[in-house]
């Protein structure tokens, strides 16, 4: 059974859609991802990339390292998208803008060399000090 859900930006200005089918979802607690979106970590959904496609793309686009671009809003600012130059074949998709993140639990986490102090590992999730090869 296919899982087709939809997801966008705080103002509505981003949309996307995506196919669930086969998906990951991670917790990341590097610093770029905690400095960008001003959390303790980020949440990302990770599909193929032809089970991804923008109704509206964002315009705002940053590149943070050598090695990632992120898309967000430029308009309200949400933080999208991240996608790895090495790993331009997949989606990862920031889970908390699908409209129904409903049942996108994460598996594994990654970068928790990083993890801020009092926040506690996902309960039976795989743990990676560092980036975990997809």
């Amino acid at each position: 059974m296919t899982d087709i859900r939809q997801g966008g930006c705080l103002c509505g200005n981003a949309r996307y859609e995506i196919n669930l089918d086969g998906y990951k979802t991670s917790n990341c607690h590097c610093l770029d991802c905690r400095r960008h979106a001003g959390a303790p970590y980020v949440t990302f959904t990770i599909v193929p990339l032809e089970q991804f496609r923008w109704i509206n793309k964002p315009q705002g686009e940053i590149k943070t390292s050598q090695t990632a671009v992120r898309r967000f809003c430029a308009i309200c600012g949400t933080y999208l998208q991240w996608e790895g130059e090495d790993q331009s074949h997949l989606a990862e998709i920031n889970t908390a803008t699908i409209d129904d993140p409903s049942g996108l639990i994460p598996t594994y986490e990654i970068y928790t060399k990083s993890r801020m102090d009092g926040v506690m590992p996902v309960s039976d999730a795989k743990q990676y000090r560092e980036g975990e090869q997809l």
